[in-house]
């Protein structure tokens, strides 16, 4: 994705309006008419742009504590789109992003990704769960082959609702369950530090 120099103003923009209070689609929908943003620009702006309240609060809440709850798919599919080197980015609050939408989701590199993870997670002396949904195919599979493998793993109706519930230290970078946990931390980007440099928002538009 080639980042051209108007991204930077559209991001400016967009970020004043956050500030000012408006909602994000008006203002989304303002700068992108404004600076002829691209799909994959206004997708960047819209998950990688946050009011300087929203970064204040994210940071508060951030916090690495001994036991995590793992959103399983959020995190694999994060880790292979910044390792496909297929447009993953370091956001304003300090988080990793891909802009793939989840389409990664029946990826067959997905258990490995998990595994390699997880030997992360150990190496750092942590205690986890990797959180799965039980609505994506082949979820009940996974999780039996990763607990093969010693590792906590567990399928959910709802991993969303699951992960936001839990009084642990969530790793995820969805920002809805970001705002309705008590304690987070960007774990991907620490692990992705020993094999990739990612642009940073808003510094490398």
């Amino acid at each position: 994705m080639i980042l051209r120099k108007e991204l930077k103003e559209a991001y400016i923009d967009y970020k004043y309006l956050l500030n000012r209070g408006y909602n994000r689609k008006p203002a989304l929908d303002l700068v992108t008419g404004r600076y002829s943003l691209s799909f994959k620009e206004r997708l960047l702006l819209y998950r990688c742009t946050h009011s300087d309240e929203e970064i204040k609060e994210i940071k508060e809440k951030t916090i690495l504590e001994k036991n995590v709850a793992i959103d399983g798919y959020n995190v694999a599919i994060t880790i292979l789109n910044a390792l496909d080197n297929d447009e993953a980015f370091i956001c304003d609050d300090g988080f990793v992003r891909d802009l793939g939408l989840g389409s990664k989701k029946g990826d067959d590199r997905i258990e490995d990704i998990l595994i390699l993870f997880a030997e992360f997670c150990y190496s750092l002396g942590l205690s986890f769960t990797i959180i799965l949904d039980s609505q994506i195919s082949h979820s009940g599979e996974l999780a039996s082959n990763l607990r093969k493998r010693g590792i906590n793993a567990k399928t959910v109706n709802k991993a969303d609702k699951t992960v936001m519930s839990s009084e642990l230290t969530i790793i995820s970078n969805d920002f809805v369950i970001m705002k309705n946990s008590a304690k987070l931390f960007d774990l991907v980007g620490l692990f992705l530090k020993g094999y990739i440099d990612l642009p940073k928002i808003p510094e490398d538009i």
